[in-house]
């Protein structure tokens, strides 16, 4: 049977309590996962979603009983409409989304194709804003908070980032512009800036942090554990917060953000860069050569 609901605004931070339910998008590993289970701690009851359906139950059972564990894929707005209905039908509605989902982007763009650049932003940004979509309603009629999950590769260009920072720009810029269109019905909404993380994302061996973010000045090089990522991002959920970073003083990145993306950033990186670039796309040469 169906609970009913009783929500009241808070004044700047949510409320702790066992009625409070979020849902998060990614949410069978990573950020997502983590953020999840520290938030359950503090009493709230998750709906974890992921297009892994068995790794996503198993993760919801995990947490324990209270919690919901949903397949959907971010690219599929039938199924994250499915999955606001379950976790309605379960709890009665929603008080909080983490759009979390997402992907990495591991070379250039001479060395991908158009479908494999596309696809980073369908996943990474018309993801987020198909999320925010099926779920929208139910944050306006709890008056909730919606959090997204940017990345601190915004702040900054880098090489063989291209389709993934441009992604996650769109989503700053996409968060910003829904603030001001839902702050009158008590919604808020924040932006989370993780920089590298030590999820299965940046792990693989063709990624750009295991090819070198050390050649980057602190802190941009900085490679973080989940778990403090996590708690950081938590506590930006349980703030309601506008915006949130991790390293911390990435903050003072964006507020510097033309000394990253001008021309004596370009510079200090070019000779690094080049000989980057050209090794990255020498198998893509090859090919290219032999057809």
């Amino acid at each position: 049977m169906q609970r009913k609901r009783q929500t009241v605004k808070t004044s700047g931070a949510v409320n702790s309590g066992g009625d409070r339910v979020v849902l998060v998008t990614g949410g069978a590993s990573g950020i997502g996962l983590e953020t999840a289970r520290r938030l359950a701690a503090a009493g709230y009851r998750a709906v974890l979603v992921d297009r892994d359906g068995e790794q996503v139950r198993a993760a919801a059972a995990a947490l324990g009983e209270r919690h919901l564990g949903v397949a959907a894929d971010v690219t599929d707005e039938a199924s994250l409409e499915r999955a606001v209905e379950l976790a309605v039908e379960r709890f009665g509605g929603i008080d909080a989304v983490i759009a979390n989902a997402g992907i990495g982007s591991a070379s250039t763009v001479r060395a991908s194709s158009t479908e494999q650049l596309l696809r980073i932003v369908d996943v990474n940004l018309s993801g987020q804003i198909r999320t925010v979509k099926a779920v929208l309603e139910q944050i306006i009629a709890s008056r909730g908070y919606i959090a997204f999950t940017c990345s601190a590769a915004v702040l900054k260009n880098t090489p063989k980032s291209s389709a993934y920072a441009a992604a996650k720009a769109g989503v700053e810029a996409f968060a910003g512009a829904l603030r001001q269109e839902v702050a009158h019905r008590g919604v808020d909404v924040g932006v989370f800036y993780p920089g590298w993380t030590r999820t299965p994302l940046i792990q693989n061996a063709g990624s750009r942090a295991a090819e070198g973010s050390k050649s980057l000045p602190w802190p941009l090089s900085v490679t973080s554990e989940v778990d403090e990522v996590a708690d950081a991002y938590a506590h930006a959920v349980e703030q309601r917060s506008r915006t949130a970073y991790y390293p911390r003083a990435h903050r003072f990145v964006h507020w510097l953000r033309p000394l990253y993306t001008g021309a004596a950033w370009d510079r200090r990186l070019s000779r690094d860069t080049e000989r980057k670039v050209r090794a990255w796309e020498a198998d893509f040469l090859r090919e290219a050569g032999s057809r």
